[in-house]
């Protein structure tokens, strides 16, 4: 009986997965459709990171004065 369970549970798997496939096929196509556009948002995205990086290293780590760096 835990053999028949187990059967019907795979069956259960293979049906929820060929919504998943299905899904994702339309999101591949959708990305493919939109590349240049999801490139430039990308990059958009890493040049904002980029400054704001710098601005926090520049705020935090640059920024202090020289009496205080050299401070024990």
């Amino acid at each position: 009986m835990a053999e028949r369970n187990k059967q019907v549970e795979e069956r259960d798997v293979e049906a929820g997965l060929d919504g998943n496939l299905k899904r994702v096929d339309e999101d591949l196509d959708i990305m493919e459709r939109h590349a240049e556009e999801l490139d430039r948002v990308e990059d958009d995205i890493q040049e904002s990171m980029r400054k704001w990086d710098r601005e926090f290293k520049n705020a935090s780590l640059h920024s202090v004065p020289k009496p205080r760096k050299h401070m024990r």
